[in-house]
């Protein structure tokens, strides 16, 4: 849904971040199992610190696939040969659900 107003935006956005943020919370509880409250001043610091430098690589890299989705719309207005199956065939990949790929071992072979 596109909101039309400011206070549909909000509702909106903060509708889903509270939905979501109930869920993660209850989550992580059944995960855990502690009183996530009861931690001292320092141990919450120190996990904020650990989110935000995570979430630096995690910009960079959406940032790096905004580009590729320009490249892409480049590509598809200079090149002839760029189908629209190809184009979603990437945008799909750009754009998908899927975690990093795991590490596989090479051999000085490969």
């Amino acid at each position: 849904m596109n909101p039309f107003t400011p206070e549909e935006d909000a509702d909106e956005i903060w509708g889903e971040a509270f939905l979501r943020g109930k869920a993660k919370y209850e989550l992580g509880q059944k995960e855990h199992n502690t009183d996530f409250w009861s931690a001292g001043a320092s141990w919450y610091a120190k996990e904020m610190q650990s989110e935000a430098l995570d979430s630096i690589a995690y910009i960079h890299h959406l940032l790096a696939r905004l580009e590729s989705v320009k490249s892409l719309a480049r590509l598809m207005k200079e090149d002839d040969g760029m189908t629209l199956s190809m184009a979603a065939t990437i945008l799909d990949h750009i754009a998908g659900d899927h975690p990093p790929r795991s590490k596989q071992k090479h051999s000085k072979h490969d």
